[in-house]
């Protein structure tokens, strides 16, 4: 399977799960606030996976992309010695495989997620109900993504468990 396959799946899965939000939103009665709410942000959650992981919106070719992608995966990288080993391992093909199978979530997690958590952590010692309850959606849209692509890893053998060291 190519970087370029890679890429494509790691896309689709996300949309799978906007297209399954957007449904369930659909389905919501507009007098149910709450939930509507609760699934815009999720919805919108899976958007951000797209739009700041796998950088789909940036003009040009994939492959172009997936190259300027690896300037963030060397920025994050240093913080997460056993992905830095395995990464600096690999030739220059396996590299950009690398990219597109884990870039997105290793991006997503240091630079998004944790900082959900610290901010959840900071809503629960001040009894911020409001954020707990954004935020745990924010971080539960997110880990269903990180989730999927994990499952497609392991059905695949394409890089599985490589979080096991924890980005959180």
């Amino acid at each position: 399977m190519t970087y370029l396959d890679i890429d494509k799946t790691m896309y689709d899965i996300v949309c799978e799960k906007y297209n399954e939000c957007q449904s369930r939103l659909d389905s919501i009665p507009k007098e149910n606030q709450s939930e509507r709410k609760a699934l815009i942000i999720e919805r919108e959650m899976y958007g951000l996976c797209n739009r700041a992981g796998i950088l789909v919106y940036v003009l040009g070719k994939r492959e172009n992309v997936l190259s300027n992608r690896k300037r963030f995966i060397g920025q994050i990288l240093p913080k997460y010695p056993k992905l830095r080993e395995v990464y600096n391992n690999l030739d220059d093909e396996e590299k950009m495989r690398f990219i597109a199978a884990l870039q997105a979530e290793i991006f997503m997690r240091d630079q998004i997620v944790n900082n959900y958590y610290t901010e959840l952590v900071e809503a629960k010692a001040t009894n911020d109900t409001k954020g707990i309850f954004e935020l745990q959606i924010k971080i539960g849209g997110c880990e269903n993504v990180f989730k999927a692509w994990e499952e497609w890893r392991v059905a695949n053998n394409i890089y599985p468990k490589m979080f096991l060291e924890g980005l959180k």
